[in-house]
């Protein structure tokens, strides 16, 4: 099990407190520029060493999850492998929840965040200390532009291994199929699947125009990115270090939502230029035939987080 560090290596300020920070995605990725984001803003107060692990040094993101939970890490960066922790988070899978980023921040930020933490706490022993974004996702893939539901009909899309997001797919014709995402680019280029579902930031990260044509803006789910520490090792902090800690996971996760939202139009023309083809479909044809999926949340996990999303509105 990882010792606190109370003597740092040379480099850092004498007695600070080492934090090992990991994530699966690769340097300059959404979920490791949240990481950056807290380092520089932990850092910046004093007091603290946070050491970042990328690409998966310390695991797969479901290794990451187990460890923090095991309190052999202090932090993670996680974004829909969640669910495996607390099913409900999976709320954020549900089908064309959110109007638009502002609509999304409003209800992590607020009674919504609130209410998937304190269960994320008592149940798993880990905790939120910001709410990042990997933002709206699309879809890609390698046949042919998707303009209505009939254009997913049998075509595999890759999918994290997450319920929610297969029945969606599933209800929109398609052949969801669940890959790592580390295997993602892997699983395109072989053509164990035909498409994928991710933000455009993802097409950046793992250069998806070198394997898919086509990108669809559907903008169907908005994923949040979440940096997870141990509930062990937080409550194990005297007060000052937690407020100060929390302070700063605030403005990273403030910073992380800026980079990527102010990307987009960049990833756009990125993905345009790399030869993709975009097109944006008109969009209430897949909001009527994926909005079963609402029902299968609620009825397992009744109203209430819903209508957390909805007082956003």
């Amino acid at each position: 099990m990882l010792a606190l560090a109370l003597s740092a290596p040379a480099l850092a300020p004498a007695g600070a407190l080492e934090i090992r920070a990991a994530t699966e995605v690769a340097a300059g990725g959404d979920l490791e520029i949240l990481l950056q984001e807290f380092k520089k803003a932990a850092e910046s107060r004093g007091g603290f060493e946070v050491k970042v692990y990328s690409g998966g040094a310390l695991g797969t993101q479901r290794q990451l999850q187990e460890q923090v939970q095991l309190g052999t890490i202090e932090a993670i960066a996680t974004a829909s492998d969640i669910v495996e922790m607390a099913p409900e988070f999976g709320v954020f899978d549900l089908p064309f929840l959110f109007k638009d980023s502002e609509h999304a921040y409003r209800a992590m930020d607020g009674e919504l965040g609130d209410k998937l933490n304190e269960g994320l706490v008592a149940n798993r022993q880990v905790r939120v200390i910001a709410f990042g974004e990997l933002g709206f996702r699309h879809i890609t893939n390698a046949k042919r532009p998707i303009e209505t539901p009939d254009d997913l009909a049998g075509l595999k899309i890759r999918t994290p291994n997450n319920k929610l997001r297969i029945a969606a797919f599933e209800a929109l014709g398609a052949a969801p199929t669940p890959v790592s995402y580390s295997e993602l680019y892997s699983a395109l280029q072989q053509g164990v699947v035909d498409g994928q579902e991710n933000p455009l930031s993802t097409v950046e990260e793992k250069s998806l125009w070198e394997v898919q044509d086509y990108i669809s803006l559907t903008y169907h789910v908005f994923t949040p990115a979440y940096l997870v520490v141990s509930e062990t090792w937080w409550q194990g902090l005297d007060e000052s270090q937690r407020q100060l800690l929390q302070e700063a996971a605030a403005e990273a996760g403030e910073r992380q939502r800026a980079i990527l939202s102010g990307k987009v139009d960049e990833l756009r023309k990125l993905a345009a230029d790399k030869g993709m083809a975009i097109n944006a479909p008109e969009l209430e044809p897949f909001v009527a035939k994926s909005r079963v999926v609402w029902d299968q949340f609620t009825e397992q996990h009744g109203d209430a987080l819903v209508a957390a999303v909805e007082a956003a509105r």
